[in-house]
């Protein structure tokens, strides 16, 4: 029998046996499902809404930077009106002074249960040179952090600073 002799059955089982089974598919699976169980447990509850409480605080500066670009656009002022509730925001629309009369541009955001929203203004608005007319300055409150979303009344400029000790 020749040394170099090679069975072709054997070569093919090796080469099918390059994926994974459904089986150990399902194992990765549970594995990754446990490491995050148990690094929810070990952070809490509050890591998360932290995280909602952050994304909220980007969310609600990109609509202020969105209305300040699409003031600069058409020439037609944007604003943010904020909805509230006892002394709490609890959403935001962005909105456009037309000539007709005000205009929603965008739908209501919510705030995320877990955070708390404050602002001395219930309108954030940007004229025709992408000026703010006022300073505005929105806190956003989680859990264990928090965040001031800013805007400078002569550039219009937003900011998200965090303020969590």
């Amino acid at each position: 029998m020749d040394a170099t002799y090679r069975n072709p059955r054997m070569a093919r089982r090796v080469d099918a046996r390059r994926a994974m089974s459904l089986l150990e598919l399902a194992v990765v699976a549970s594995l990754l499902g446990l490491l995050a169980l148990a690094g929810i447990s070990r952070f809490g509850f509050d890591t998360l809404a932290n995280g909602g409480a952050e994304g909220f605080a980007r969310k609600l500066s990109l609509a202020l930077i969105h209305a300040r670009r699409a003031t600069i656009a058409t020439g037609d002022n944007h604003y943010l009106q904020l909805a509230t509730s006892g002394g709490n925001v609890t959403g935001f629309t962005l909105m456009r002074r037309a000539s007709g009369g005000d205009v929603q541009v965008d739908q209501l955001r919510a705030v995320p249960t877990d955070v708390t929203v404050t602002s001395a203004q219930t309108v954030l608005e940007f004229d025709f040179d992408g000026s703010a007319l006022a300073a505005y300055s929105v806190s956003v409150v989680g859990p264990n952090r928090s965040w001031i979303v800013a805007a400078t009344p002569l550039t219009g400029a937003v900011e998200v600073t965090e303020t969590t000790p």
